[in-house]
């Protein structure tokens, strides 16, 4: 508590008073903002919110993923992460409400502003920090997830914290006895010591896995990242401890599913069985790679009947018989194996047919995944404006820290951005993929737009 109590005291010292006075402004403004979508919460939410709710509650009251309301393999569509947490959520609050659930996504909203701003402040101070917070604060798709009941709000709180501890343990470790180039190379005791902080951004980096299953390969790529470095430093023995340590908190969360899975579907599945479907609506040329034009289409090979793919009628129709007629192709494989296999075939038949045209569906898909978000908001054509403009900052951002040669800090914020847009490209590529990368793209936009005013200012000051 001794400990506690002098961080406290000191933050004024690390941050500047009128900083954490503007902070907290921010905060209060986000929690209010949220603290209305809990209130009025989104209408008509998207077929995920009622499954990850009813997974949950499945949780919560038979003890099972799914229940008699989903069939095995479907059920596990959806990645676990939420489900347990909402379940956990139900056990301590006594009963499944989806009241609760909302509550909560508010505030880990609350705590996202919160790591923003640390994340912008290492990357470049006050202003960063105080715009990436403020950019968390009022983002309209980050309220209306609140409204609704899905995997992303922890994803948007695990992701830059697992950063975050990412960067800090390697300074924790970097300056040891043993540990950075040009120190001691005797791998001595302390620094081994030092390396448990590594377990801190392993196994936040896990939970983002099993929240969104896409960041495993970003998890496996900072794995990669810090046994790399480590190697450059010479630092065989601080090295090895560190990364075992991360790699061992990452797969913590995530072995545990993947067994539970291998005895459930006899094959490894690591956490969710979506990749399939994922791939065949990205591979889908005649929708041009996009999930409801896929889906009305579908519809109407089925029924016969049109709908327009972004109707209200359409979201109404449940997808997943639809998707058990494609799979039923080859009966013999698992559904999502089935529709890996013809998202493959897609692949190389309209691939093989017209590749310039398959590249251009591809950077639409991209273009789409960037340009917008989920909320009525942003499918306006301010909502639209204003995403791209973010964008560009956060890019502008990025090139920034480059320039400045702050190549880890780079390195780090780029890998997941990279990462899961090339997942879109080469699979579904929804505005919602977006939603937990932009926890990344506002303190690089803060960077950018802090530069920028710096840059004017000291212009006018020397043209006097």
């Amino acid at each position: 508590m001794t400990a506690v109590r002098k961080w406290f005291r000191t933050l004024p010292a690390r941050y500047g008073r009128r900083t954490l006075i503007a902070l907290a402004l921010i905060a209060a403004l986000g929690l209010v903002v949220r603290g209305v979508a809990v209130v009025h919460p989104v209408e008509e939410p998207a077929a995920d919110s009622h499954a990850y709710y009813a997974l949950a509650k499945s949780l919560y009251e038979e003890g099972s993923y799914g229940g008699k309301d989903f069939h095995v393999e479907a059920s596990s569509d959806w990645s676990p992460g939420a489900p347990w947490l909402y379940a956990g959520l139900f056990v301590v609050t006594g009963g499944p409400r989806e009241g609760s659930i909302r509550i909560l996504e508010a505030l880990m909203g609350l705590g996202t502003i919160l790591v923003v701003f640390l994340l912008g402040w290492r990357l470049g101070g006050r202003w960063p920090a105080l715009l990436g917070a403020l950019g968390v604060a009022i983002y309209p798709p980050f309220i209306h997830s609140v409204g609704e009941i899905m995997s992303e709000p922890p994803a948007m709180l695990s992701l830059p914290a697992a950063i975050l501890a990412f960067l800090w343990a390697w300074d924790r470790t970097a300056g040891r006895p043993g540990g950075g180039r040009g120190s001691a190379t005797d791998g001595s005791s302390s620094g081994a010591r030092g390396a448990w902080v590594w377990l801190l951004p392993g196994f936040l980096f896990g939970i983002t896995a099993m929240f969104r299953p896409e960041y495993t390969l970003v998890a496996a790529a900072f794995v990669a990242f810090a046994a790399v470095r480590w190697a450059w430093e010479r630092e065989w023995r601080l090295g090895t401890a560190a990364v075992g340590l991360m790699l061992v908190a990452l797969l913590l969360p995530i072995v545990p599913w993947t067994i539970r899975n291998f005895v459930v579907f006899e094959r490894f599945v690591p956490i969710s069985t979506g990749s399939g479907k994922a791939l065949y609506v990205g591979t889908f040329y005649p929708a041009d790679g996009e999930y409801q034009r896929v889906k009305a289409i579908l519809y109407k090979r089925e029924t016969g009947k049109s709908l327009p793919p972004n109707s209200r009628a359409l979201s109404k129709i449940e997808p997943t018989e639809l998707f058990n007629k494609v799979a039923d192709r080859y009966p013999e494989l698992p559904r999502d194996s089935a529709l890996s296999k013809i998202g493959k075939e897609n692949f190389s038949k309209w691939f093989g047919k017209d590749p310039v045209g398959y590249a251009e569906m591809t950077a639409r898909k991209i273009g789409r995944m960037w340009s917008s978000g989920v909320g009525e908001f942003m499918d306006s054509g301010l909502g639209r404006a204003i995403q791209i403009v973010l964008v560009l900052l956060g890019i502008a951002g990025l090139a920034l820290l480059a320039f400045r040669r702050r190549w880890w800090e780079t390195l780090c914020l780029a890998a997941p951005i990279v990462l899961v847009t090339i997942v879109g490209a080469v699979s579904l590529a929804a505005p919602r993929r977006n939603e937990i990368l932009m926890t990344l793209i506002f303190p690089l936009a803060g960077l950018a737009l802090s530069a920028a005013a710096s840059a004017l200012s000291s212009g006018r000051k020397w043209s006097r």
